[in-house]
């Protein structure tokens, strides 16, 4: 899906255009235009966010596995497609109360219908100020989705930085491994606030500020073990070369 304003005629050689048409032709995106979802209501930031609940209405397909752009993907879950048929399955926010049970939207695995589309759109149009994608799928799904395991289905790149990873091991008894876990984890979602995304240049010192610290070596005996941090500058520098590589230095990205 992308912004409906965005044209794909040939003769436009704005960033935009260029990117959509190139990931038709490069690499054989099915392009669906949609209309932008905002209200002027609440934080600027994430005022759009109810767009991607248009996967919702895509019924061409059996099945959308939608992902939040600011992430990265280190293994295909093509599995999720064999799932049990639901209208919707989810992870967990481990990062957030568990006996909250809050679910998380940035990976949504979508059986498409027109019954939950006009579900989502009446919620929409009666949420609060304060509410976005996630309160919404939150609100009409809590009792009935799918849950999908947050191992391996979702990390916080923030979760390098923590010094309690309680949370997201499901224990407090599990040793942290941070190779174990890069080993296991499919899909990563970019959260370091106040860093930007990670398409956003940051301020030159604050990389240097919020990197993870590095913790005791139990072998030497000293400071040492840096996994976490180099694991974590390690993501964001990937996203980074990954995204040159295909989208190119343009000055408008």
């Amino acid at each position: 899906m992308y912004p409906s304003g965005f044209s794909l005629d040939e003769s436009d050689n704005g960033t935009e255009s260029r990117l959509l048409r190139k990931a038709r032709d490069e690499y054989k995106v099915q392009l669906v235009p949609v209309q932008i979802q905002s209200r002027e209501l609440g934080d600027e930031t994430w005022r759009a966010s109810f767009t991607k609940l248009l996967a919702f209405n895509q019924t061409q397909y059996d099945r959308v596995l939608s992902l939040d752009s600011d992430a990265t993907m280190l293994q295909h879950m093509d599995e999720l497609f064999l799932m049990p048929p639901c209208p919707l399955a989810i992870p967990r926010a481990y990062w957030l109360k568990p006996d909250e049970r809050v679910m998380s939207s940035a990976v949504l695995l979508i059986q498409p219908s027109h019954f939950e589309f006009n579900r989502i759109m009446a919620a929409i149009d009666t949420a609060a100020a304060s509410d976005y994608d996630m309160e919404v799928m939150n609100h009409l799904y809590r009792d009935s989705a799918l849950i999908l395991p947050h191992r391996p289905y979702i990390m916080l790149t923030g979760e390098l930085r923590n010094d309690d990873h309680s949370k997201y091991l499901g224990n407090s008894n599990e040793t942290w491994n941070p190779d174990k876990v890069l080993k296991e984890t499919k899909f990563v979602h970019f959260s370091d606030w106040p860093i930007p995304k990670p398409w956003i240049e940051p301020p030159a010192n604050i990389m240097d500020e919020r990197k993870p610290s590095c913790h005791l070596n139990i072998s030497s005996g000293i400071l040492d073990d840096c996994r976490d941090r180099d694991y974590w500058l390690g993501l964001y520098a990937d996203f980074t070369k990954r995204r040159t590589n295909i989208c190119g230095d343009d000055d408008d990205l």
